[in-house]
């Protein structure tokens, strides 16, 4: 690359050069990267405009700078560097891990090898990206002297697609004294193309179990806290884990998103903290970024799963054996152009009780679906459902439907009436999000 003499101003303001003092008798220092740049060509301050040598400054970037006579111009060639680039990218492409266990090995041995280079090579380029500041910042070599890392494990914990693995890498760091700690971090693989890199790297704050659960006017869980009953592990033994708009719950180590909902009492979570400040008060508060669900108590439940629509519901063991009734629900137009015409459908899934017969029927449990446009619309008060005049009760959502209790489903009152209340209480509804 070329550059004529008259640019020289603009790539001296571009070369982070430091000015120790603006008037023209004083000194004037360079400085590229922290470093001080000596020449025989000291700068100069002429008509308010900083001059440097900018020989001294382009060949400490690694260019080779000629004069042309006979242009009468300053020649700059970043050849070299672009030859050195195209070296690495060959390399790298050349060595890039062909399976996905490999990926997460290369990164976890670069990580033990404090070698930037080795883990940003296996990199995806959005995670280059997010981390290239850092490791230039750090002149490639990450970590710490003391403690070291002693050895590694990696283990796969969730294939989540054919093209998509996550694994967990168990560090084991000593000192000189001898004693050991473990630190864990998970590790997502994406095949690009043939070659398998390192797409995301998360490690949580806290695991342990929520011993508390804090809603709000709503109903909707506003906090937990976490207790971690296990001194071995590393991050916080106790936080009061605040969840906002943005946390995503997970269940396990996949992709599949979980509701509020499963945030109870009993449940063991993991928990990464946005990148917030956090105030260093005993116990920590600090809102969630990620929590995923690893274990959920045993109640001797009943779960209906319903992967088309995406919600499950839990039952009393007394309702094992239920039935699932399919019926439809109908919208008729409110507006004056249809008034009295059906404009809306879905269906209407009833949960029935084994015990329930033609002669002796009980309480079903009715969830009414409909998509997010329809309940907009039915907000809105474009159409009704029923001749009730309230609307069906939301109990939850996902990213595609509305689950909701029809009015006056319990209007009979037939036998079992006062459990499904109860039931419908207890939060019994979860939906998610299929991956």
């Amino acid at each position: 690359m070329k550059k004529k003499i008259f640019v020289i101003a603009m790539i001296a303001a571009l070369l982070l050069c430091s000015v120790s003092s603006v008037f023209a008798h004083s000194s004037i220092k360079m400085y590229l990267n922290g470093k001080e740049i000596f020449s025989d060509v000291p700068p100069k301050i002429i008509e308010g405009r900083v001059l440097v040598p900018i020989r001294a400054i382009t060949e400490r970037l690694g260019a080779i700078i000629k004069w042309n006579e006979k242009k009468k111009s300053v020649d700059i060639d970043f050849g070299a560097i672009r030859a050195q680039n195209t070296r690495i990218s060959l390399l790298e492409s050349a060595l890039a891990p062909k399976d996905p266990l490999s990926a997460a090995k290369t990164w976890a041995e670069g990580v033990k090898t404090r070698n930037g280079a080795l883990q940003y090579a296996v990199m995806s380029d959005q995670l280059r990206k997010e981390n290239y500041s850092d490791f230039v910042e750090s002149n490639w070599s990450t970590g710490t002297s003391s403690p070291w890392i002693k050895s590694y494990d990696v283990n796969e914990i969730c294939k989540v697609n054919s093209e998509t693995y996550r694994y967990e890498v168990v560090f084991t760091y000593t000192d000189s004294t001898k004693s050991t700690f473990t630190d864990t971090q998970y590790v997502t693989v994406i095949k690009v193309e043939d070659n398998w890199l390192v797409s995301s790297l998360e490690r949580y704050d806290i695991k342990g179990e929520i011993t508390k659960v804090t809603l709000g006017r709503n109903k909707k869980v506003e906090s937990i806290f976490v207790e971690d009953d296990k001194a071995e592990r590393k991050g916080y033994d106790k936080a009061n884990v605040l969840i906002g708009s943005d946390t995503v719950i997970y269940d396990g180590y996949t992709d599949q998103e979980l509701s509020k909902r499963v945030l109870k009492k009993g449940v063991e979570v993991e928990v990464t903290f946005t990148d917030d400040p956090v105030a260093m008060i005993y116990p920590v508060t600090a809102e969630a970024k990620i929590i995923r669900v690893i274990d959920e108590p045993q109640d001797n439940s009943i779960v209906y799963r319903n992967n088309h629509y995406g919600f499950s519901f839990s039952l009393p063991e007394s309702w094992e054996g239920y039935t699932i009734v399919t019926d439809r629900w109908e919208g008729v137009s409110l507006e004056r152009a249809k008034k009295g015409k059906v404009v809306e459908r879905g269906p209407i899934l009833s949960i029935r009780h084994p015990k329930w017969t033609s002669k002796n029927p009980r309480q079903d449990i009715p969830i009414m679906i409909f998509t997010l446009d329809q309940w907009k619309s039915l907000q809105q008060k474009k159409f009704s459902v029923g001749a009730a005049p309230v609307g069906p009760k939301e109990l939850d959502r996902n990213s595609k439907y509305v689950f909701a209790l029809p009015a006056r489903y319990n209007y009979a009152f037939p036998t079992g009436y006062e459990e499904v209340e109860r039931i419908l209480e207890g939060n019994s509804l979860v939906p998610f999000e299929n991956c």
